[in-house]
């Protein structure tokens, strides 16, 4: 017999006749509190959307035979016969050799320069609600050469959707966005959807084109997915808030440490979290001396970072997500480089980067419109260049695909969202969330200031505003970010020192 918290049976006491959302902290039991909720209403036939498959797989065995379990894009897969497609037409994403072939096959020209904005440009419009391209899908600030990018990615996005009528390939979101547009989801009662804070705007469009009861549940201070253009669904849907704020996961310092940094975010938690008084957590400054044990998870906020500490380990480790495309990446940039100064190119991961040349790389990691990839590959290439064949060779040698057969597991803190370990050392590239309040209320002040202003044109001062507002909500994702990275700890964590300094001034 579960023994339920009155938040947990106020949940499963809803209808699911009426929309409503569960705001859940950090190991709170959402998805149980879900399973319990849809037992308790068999009669109904829903839908629980997760937000992977591997979410979706493990929910199949939880949830009755009343509930089906899928990812949308599963669900947009079935209903648009994509499997009637040839298999090698789906691809991850697209790269610089895609904007090439859309050229000859349109007989058009992207703008000179412009095949990795062209690429952002079609990505954010293609995770977008709608059908209408606009300047904000585009981030080239120059607003003619804004406008020629989104001429050509207009006819190209027209050109792809029709992918019955060719040969060209289509990654996921393209079917995805071909659902949005064209289909419906129907079968069903309601519809859940798990990690709710994570939806981006084609997903939350799909939910409001199907007219069926939606139960949302998820964090809004867990959204740390907005550079791929995820949205806080959690604070859009306007229906009635219900809470889960006693974790199941940790004990109360690490709940309180929660807390602490979600206290510097712009808009705190309406609801304290609570932590198990059956688990004995414990916070500890982390020096690099402490060998890992049973379940013990080694996290980096950054993808440099993580391959730095990569390249120092002696002995097996798993990396949650695997090394192949982290690798494959660094060594097509490497390949670029090599090409720049007359070296022999590397053939592996050539073609993977929607960059033709080094000199492309470098200019897309400055100005406005910086590509967040191309400043950490060409980070890793200038640090690591002359050692990076040897680097990459020992981790490919001691990575293991299989994380059972090791005690140590390797992660950036966007990847283990969702996950939890006994024990978590988070390593030296996070900053203290007081440092993130800092650089936030700074911006604030430069957007006040440029609100009196009169001087310069309109459009102008907007775009500055815009990209001021911009750098103020990454500040808070990065808070979001802390937060999640220290709660998947259940018994010890270890903090960096900007971090525990934080923590002992507010604890």
């Amino acid at each position: 017999m579960i023994t339920c918290t009155p938040e947990q049976t106020a949940v499963i006491a809803r209808s699911p006749t009426e929309s409503f959302k569960v705001v859940a902290g950090a190991g709170c039991g959402k998805t149980s509190t879900l399973v319990m909720f849809s037992t308790q209403w068999a009669r109904y036939r829903g839908l629980y959307l997760a937000f992977n498959a591997s979410i979706a797989r493990e929910a199949r065995g939880r949830f009755g035979r009343h509930v089906e379990a899928r990812t949308a894009h599963a669900y947009a897969f079935a209903a648009l016969n994509i499997g009637l497609l040839e298999r090698s037409r789906l691809t991850g994403r697209y790269t610089t050799r895609h904007v090439r072939q859309l050229e000859k096959e349109l007989g058009i020209k992207a703008p000179p320069g412009s095949a990795g904005i062209a690429l952002q440009t079609l990505s954010a419009f293609l995770v977008s609600a709608g059908t209408k391209l606009t300047q904000a899908h585009c981030p080239e600030q120059d607003m003619a050469r804004n406008r020629d990018i989104r001429t050509f990615v207009a006819e190209a996005f027209r050109y792809i959707m029709r992918y019955e009528r060719h040969d060209f390939p289509i990654t996921h979101d393209v079917y995805l966005k071909r659902f949005e547009m064209e289909g419906q989801i129907t079968g069903y009662d309601y519809i859940m959807v798990d990690e709710a804070q994570d939806l981006n705007p084609v997903l939350f469009s799909i939910l409001e084109k199907s007219g069926l009861p939606v139960v949302a549940a998820g964090d809004p201070h867990q959204s740390i997915f907005a550079f791929r253009g995820a949205v806080d669904a959690m604070s859009a849907l306007h229906v009635p808030a219900l809470p889960l704020s006693r974790s199941w996961r940790f004990g109360e310092p690490v709940a309180q440490l929660a807390s602490r940094v979600l206290s510097c975010h712009s808009v705190p938690p309406r609801y304290p979290l609570h932590g198990n008084p059956a688990v004995k957590s414990a916070i500890h400054l982390y020096q690099g001396k402490i060998r890992p044990s049973h379940e013990t998870l080694v996290m980096a906020r950054t993808n440099i970072r993580l391959f730095e500490s990569l390249a120092l380990i002696d002995r097996p480790f798993h990396v949650l997500g695997g090394i192949q495309d982290m690798v494959q990446d660094i060594r097509a940039a490497l390949s670029l480089y090599r090409q720049s100064i007359g070296a022999p190119p590397s053939q592996a991961g050539q073609g993977r980067l929607p960059f033709s040349s080094w000199a492309e790389l470098l200019a897309a990691r400055e100005g406005d419109t910086a590509d967040p990839m191309a400043r950490k590959l060409v980070t890793i290439i200038e640090k690591h260049g002359s050692d990076l064949d040897t680097k990459i060779g020992v981790i490919q040698s001691l990575h293991r695909d299989d994380p059972e057969e090791v005690s140590l597991i390797c992660s950036t803190a966007h990847k283990a969202k969702g996950r939890e370990f006994e024990t978590v050392m988070m390593l030296d590239d996070f900053l203290s969330p007081a440092e993130w309040a800092q650089r936030r209320e700074k911006l604030l002040a430069r957007r006040f200031k440029l609100e009196e202003e009169t001087t310069g044109s309109a459009r102008a001062r907007a775009r500055k505003a815009r990209d001021l507002t911009r750098r103020m909500e990454e500040c808070d994702q990065e808070i979001n970010l802390l937060y999640v990275a220290c709660t998947r700890a259940r018994q010890t964590l270890y903090l960096p020192e900007a971090l525990y300094t934080f923590w002992r001034a507010n604890s």
